[in-house]
């Protein structure tokens, strides 16, 4: 298997050291270089090519949301995942609209931040429903979708909302990750969104997805020993009760 490439981005030396050896020392991930500054950082990343950066939103020179942007269409396939401290709405707002891939608060135990990680690489978002909800509090209302989605875009819309990763995902409807992929995009395009997690908080608000899809498979904890944690996504994207048939007719594609 081959391992999940990573660069971290923080200015605190000791946590940036403290996540280093928490994921070197998990199986299957590689930490290519730790890095302290938004130029450092994107560089390094272009250079590299790491299938995840964990970037800390608050630094020298920038943001975590910052290396993001630079990163979205120079490198579309690595997922940042930005940690803060202080999650304002401001901060959740602009990691959504960033490209990131999620947010990790630094609360976090370094064990969830190694699960973070697997779950990035395989394409999940990372966003906990109250931040969601505080997401959509503070999203621009007068924003409209203007061009309606597919039935099979909203099949792949919903599955993502629910937690699956782009395998399970692809999986699930019978398609190939790049058929997925291509799908993803024109969800972004179509809500006017930059990342597929700002793509589930803009459907969201349009009420294409509900706040019970999206919770349903996240625990609080990643990993926790509790019911909602070993429960899984659906495995079918018919009868799991969370995708709809398609309206008649709807383009499956």
């Amino acid at each position: 298997m081959t391992a999940i490439r990573v660069l971290i981005v923080d200015d605190e030396r000791l946590f940036a050291e403290l996540m280093r050896v928490a994921l070197r020392d998990a199986e299957g991930i590689e930490v290519l270089d730790v890095v302290h500054d938004v130029a450092t950082a994107t560089d390094r990343a272009k250079a590299l090519r790491p299938e995840v950066v964990l970037a800390d939103y608050h630094l020298p020179d920038g943001t975590g949301a910052e290396i993001a942007r630079s990163l979205r269409s120079a490198l579309p396939d690595t997922a940042v995942v930005v940690l803060t401290a202080d999650p304002s709405a401001e901060t959740l707002s602009d990691v959504a609209r960033s490209g990131a891939v999620g947010h990790l608060t630094k609360e976090r135990d370094l064990k969830d931040v190694v699960a973070s990680v697997r779950a990035a690489a395989s394409g999940e978002i990372l966003f906990q429903p109250n931040e969601l909800q505080r997401l959509l509090l503070d999203h621009d209302t007068s924003r409209k979708q203007i061009e309606p989605l597919t039935a099979r875009e909203l099949e792949v819309l919903r599955l993502l909302a629910s937690g699956a990763s782009s395998g399970s995902a692809s999986e699930a409807l019978g398609i190939s990750t790049a058929t997925l992929r291509a799908h993803v995009q024109n969800l972004l395009r179509k809500l006017g969104a930059h990342s597929r997690l700002e793509a589930v908080a803009e459907a969201a608000r349009l009420g294409l997805v509900t706040l019970e899809t999206w919770s349903r498979y996240r625990p609080a904890a990643r990993g926790a020993n509790t019911p909602e944690a070993n429960e899984q996504p659906p495995s079918k994207a018919n009868g799991s009760g969370n995708i709809p048939p398609a309206a008649p007719g709807g383009s499956r594609t």
